[in-house]
């Protein structure tokens, strides 16, 4: 069975077709949570309009505002039995086939511990911004500490939760990633991916919807964002054994996007600060970032 967790706050103004996308999937041995964080919009009356529905496990409501997503995961988490599980965000929407195709890719690896797929970015009116890169490629399998380095540090492949099923038993501990608030995701899927190995399937199944009113860009826009990278950085890399070259490079890759940040923010003082931070760790910044624009250039099988 496979748990469906759609952890809510105030995005009524998309979740019945999140529901509803859910409730139309092909693979149908499912169970689905309804979670609110405490809405002050109309999500109420909609999540009630599913209640007599027979794959709603459940629906509950917070009292008050929990303020992290990730208390919200672990309440689905809790809620939920499935062998493996699928965090469907609010404001997201999937294919009808998306279960059908993560699940086969688990099923067929035991040691599969997240299938996902491509997801198309939408705009808050669900209109397409830009392309999924590697549409039609055959579906990839790789070892977890592979696609930590190739695919999450050096480019992350998994940007949207609702683009991926995993396995409940590689389920990582809440208290290595619940307390970040814009990058927690990243490190959960990084934690998660080094217990196995990671299925991609190049079909966009998933629709991943960008708005002013998301975390993530809130993060980028304070500069909280990279703060919390810089932390995960560390968390990760005293994990996963790095050659050195490949160190400079991922972490010079983190610095270019710090700096772009940077600028497009017209020199915000609270970036000085999140600057101050990295290079308080990172003091020969100008070299990383030249090393990164240098080795980036190489293709995937260099990064091992």
């Amino acid at each position: 069975m496979v748990s469906v967790i759609i952890p809510n706050y105030c995005h009524a103004r998309y979740l019945k077709q999140r529901i509803d996308s859910v409730l139309a999937q092909t693979y149908s041995d499912i169970e689905v949570v309804l979670l609110d964080d405490c809405s002050t919009d109309s999500s109420r009356e909609i999540l009630e309009s599913y209640r007599s529905h027979p794959r709603i496990k459940q629906i509950v409501y917070n009292d008050r505002n929990s303020g992290s997503a990730f208390a919200q995961w672990q309440k689905g988490f809790a809620l939920t039995g499935g062998e493996y599980i699928w965090i469907a965000e609010s404001d997201d929407y999937a294919d009808p086939t998306f279960l059908e195709r993560c699940v086969a890719a688990l099923d067929s690896d035991s040691d599969c511990v997240i299938a996902h797929t491509l997801s198309r970015t939408v705009n808050s009116d669900g209109r397409p911004i830009g392309r999924p890169h590697g549409i039609g490629r055959p579906t990839r399998t790789t070892n977890g500490r592979l696609f930590v380095i190739r695919h999450l540090l050096r480019r992350n492949e998994l940007y949207n939760a609702s683009m991926a099923v995993f396995r409940r038993s590689a389920l990582p501990s809440a208290a290595d990633y619940a307390g970040f608030r814009y990058a927690g995701d990243w490190l959960f899927w990084m934690l998660t991916a080094l217990q196995g190995n990671v299925t991609t399937i190049f079909e966009p199944l998933n629709a991943f919807r960008r708005h002013e009113t998301a975390t993530t860009t809130h993060g980028e826009q304070t500069g909280e964002l990279y703060t919390e990278v810089l932390q995960i950085l560390q968390i990760i890399f005293g994990k996963v054994k790095i050659a050195s070259p490949v160190r400079w490079a991922l972490e010079g890759k983190q610095l270019c996007r710090l700096r772009k940040a940077y600028r497009k923010s017209g020199y915000a003082p609270i970036y000085q600060t999140c600057r101050n931070r990295w290079r308080s760790v990172y003091p020969h910044t100008l070299l990383r970032r030249m090393w990164y624009k240098i080795y980036g250039a190489l293709p995937d099988t260099v990064f091992f």
